[in-house]
């Protein structure tokens, strides 16, 4: 298959300066960027070995006070999301805002530390190691990022194989005339920083034999290779700013978490089924906010294409588009048209095999305190929280053919189980073998044509690398123990079964790093 792109702009407009500062690297430039790596690493190393877990614990009763995120964050005011200002007892905030106050200091320090300009990534995951993962992240966490089989072969389709599997999996879509696509075209819309290249552009994919196979990469004004760049950048920054901290951490989970505190009584049926989901996020997620994108300083300015305040418009927009019913697997792969396809879809199939025993448990688990659609409209508390649900989120969680019934509240239920199970799995654990691959899945495409600088590639392991420390995990940590009686405990301790099972017949090894696996599974997205 060739690749072709559409051109109108001259690509290279920018290039000369990006090359003249590639090479105005000095010694004391690679002096300063050693310390930052180093200080940064021995923290993260320092943090792994003192890092506590919070048990799981049952909800208790009070409500929780917060507020408009941009009356939070006034630096970057994106309008339709919330945030915490009082939490509920089983946070523990006090200690984490304190590291969060401090940590923000420090992290003000080390990137005036910081050079401005460093070389490009290397094209190999050891040279690129001695870059991104000095000696404290090796004894944090001794598991580094490996090149998974696919992208590892000279032939690869890269982006054809990204497609189909995760964390860029969800991004495929069948298009009117039979073909498959990846169309990041709304990103394009948006000024970049000076020398870079619009992140995001269309790709096409067909049939080659039994394999999907890339057919083009279009972005006005670029050649063929800079537009793949810039497509694969386009991807990385969606995932992350977008799918990951904005729509998963603090739109799903924040808008849950405050209506269901707020509305539910902390021995609700609902609450308990739910309530793992909610464990010490509220106080997860105002980390999220500090260092990743509530400040013009924040991680996802800072590794990404965009000033803030453009990254502001974009959340904006992006918020404006937002659906939580996307993120429910049968709607979103129906939606796509790719429930079924004539290649092989790991990603999808994944997926699946973890979403039915948990749409299965939830069902069976809700059987128990409603016997159909009466009883759940005759619960006052489940009114008054769809309504606070409805208010928090975008477009809300009610539908003209989603009506409120058993069958909406299982799947909805489950849809935020899944999310803060096996979708964040996705965003957060899988991409560490995908995304922080800076020569093949760059976080920016320079319109020099070179590779993205070695800076930003350390940030977003350090942005990732943290969140390996040990948590609570799903199979674990003792779900039943937020069952209000033996026979809810019973299905909750089934559902952990049928997860361990999984889990069991799954190979282990390197044979496809890009499935979610239930034994990385957290209990909640911030614990």
């Amino acid at each position: 298959m060739t690749h072709t792109a559409t051109t109108s702009i001259p690509a290279t407009r920018s290039s000369a300066p990006v090359r003249s500062r590639a090479r105005s690297a000095t010694l004391l430039d690679r002096a300063r960027f050693w310390l930052y790596r180093n200080i940064i690493a021995l923290n993260e190393w320092h943090a792994f070995r003192s890092s506590e877990i919070i048990p799981l614990a049952a909800p208790t009763d009070g409500r929780v006070q917060y507020r408009p995120f941009g009356e939070a964050h006034p630096g970057m005011p994106v309008r339709g999301l919330f945030e915490a200002v009082t939490h509920p007892p089983e946070d523990h905030a006090e200690p984490r805002l304190r590291r969060i106050r401090r940590g923000r200091r420090a992290l003000d320090l080390l990137t005036a530390l910081a050079p401005r300009y460093t070389p490009p990534v290397p094209r190999d995951i050891d040279a690129l190691l001695s870059v991104v993962y000095p000696l404290g992240y090796r004894r944090a966490w001794p598991t580094a990022p490996a090149v998974p089989p696919e992208l590892a072969r000279p032939d690869a389709d890269v982006l054809a194989e990204l497609a189909v599997r995760a964390p860029f999996g969800s991004y495929l879509r069948r298009s009117g005339d039979g073909t498959y696509e990846i169309d990041l075209r709304w990103m394009t819309g948006y000024p970049v920083r000076e020398g870079l290249a619009r992140p995001g552009g269309l790709a096409r994919f067909a049939m080659s034999g039994a394999h999907l196979a890339t057919v083009s990469v279009q972005q006005d004004g670029l050649p063929v290779q800079l537009a793949r760049a810039a497509l694969l950048a386009g991807l990385n920054e969606d995932l992350t700013t977008f799918r990951h901290n904005l729509s998963t951490h603090l739109t799903t989970l924040t808008s849950f978490a405050l209506a269901t505190a707020n509305r539910l009584d902390a021995d609700h049926p609902v609450r308990r089924l739910l309530h793992h989901c909610f464990h010490t996020v509220l106080i997860g997620n105002r980390e999220v906010a500090e260092f990743q994108v509530g400040r013009p300083r924040g991680f996802s300015s800072a590794i990404f294409s965009h000033e803030p305040s453009v990254l502001v418009r974009m959340a904006d927009d992006h918020i404006a588009r937002y659906d939580f019913w996307d993120f429910e697997p049968d709607t979103q792969f129906a939606r796509r048209g790719t429930t079924e396809t004539p290649f092989a879809y790991p990603y999808r199939d994944n997926v699946l095999c973890l979403w039915a025993p948990t749409v299965a448990y939830v069902e069976d688990y809700l059987r128990l305190y409603y016997p159909g659609d009466a009883a759940v409209a005759a619960d006052p508390q489940l009114a008054l929280w769809t309504a606070e649900l409805d208010r928090l989120l975008p477009h809300g969680v009610t539908r003209s053919d989603r009506p409120v019934s058993f069958r909406w509240l299982a799947r909805l239920c489950a849809t935020l189980i899944h999310v803060s199970t096996v979708e964040h799995d996705v965003l957060n654990n899988v991409v560490w073998n995908y995304s922080t691959l800076s020569w093949i899945v760059p976080t920016v495409a320079p319109l020099s044509g070179e590779d993205m600088d070695q800076r930003r590639a350390f940030d977003l392991i350090a942005t990732i690398i943290g969140t390996w420390k040990p948590y609570n995990m799903l199979l674990t940590a003792d779900i039943p123990k937020l069952a209000l009686d033996p026979a809810a405990a019973a299905v909750m301790q089934s559902w952990v079964d049928r997860l361990t099972e999984i889990q069991q017949d799954m190979p282990d090894g390197l044979s496809d790093l890009s499935a979610s696996r239930p034994r990385n599974l957290n209990v909640s997205i911030s614990n």
